[in-house]
């Protein structure tokens, strides 16, 4: 952002998002997201009602975002191991391609107020039930090995986390081609046979 940026709400929400992922939303006040697009503090007032409708809004769009492309991913995949397949790399690109927002919807949900912390609560558990339902389908099926399909899903729903840690676009592997590796270490943690060898 530069002061010859427009302020609308959707720059307010981009400079709000970058901010909250880098010091925090306790740590960002209206005055700092002011301070990035070069106008005074009340002027923002004229795009957004609050610092807290900033963050729900950040976090919705993040949460709609993710489930609108997990179920795109899954669109017309039928077996099982495709569909874990698939599943993975759609979070982890989702991760790979939006660090900001996903920064801010894994740190920022205790200081959402209600009604706001419900919704995207639940938005945050149907989004984990669809890839648990993948795993413990997998698991009815004799496809995937498991003691806990519960366990297994929280662990890749957890690799976006891991790749994000240490991805650079810059660096050695595109975002996609990084997703496309992750997916299939998702199948090795469920002990499906569908997965193959992968050198990283």
């Amino acid at each position: 952002m530069t002061r010859s940026t427009p302020v609308s709400s959707q720059t307010v929400q981009h400079a709000a998002r970058d901010l909250f992922a880098a010091q925090g939303y306790r740590g960002t006040s209206m005055k700092d997201i002011a301070q990035v697009l070069g106008v005074s503090a009340p002027n923002l007032y004229n795009h957004v009602p609050s610092k807290q409708d900033l963050l729900f809004s950040i976090m919705d769009v993040a949460m709609d975002r993710a489930l609108d492309a997990l179920a795109a991913a899954l669109t017309g995949v039928t077996d099982v191991a495709d569909q874990l397949r698939a599943a993975a790399a759609a979070t982890v690109l989702d991760f790979l391609e939006n660090p900001a927002e996903v920064t801010v919807c894994n740190t920022e949900i205790r200081s959402l107020v209600e009604p706001y912390r419900t919704t995207i609560i639940g938005k945050r558990d149907a989004y984990g039930a669809r890839i648990r339902g993948i795993v413990e389908r997998g698991c009815a099926e004799g496809r995937f090995h498991v003691a806990d399909p519960r366990t297994a899903s929280y662990l890749i729903l957890e690799m976006g986390n891991s790749a994000k840690a240490w991805f650079r676009p810059a660096g050695t592997y595109t975002a996609r081609q990084v997703a496309d590796q992750y997916a299939d270490y998702a199948l090795r943690i469920v002990g499906s046979g569908s997965a193959t060898a992968v050198d990283v």
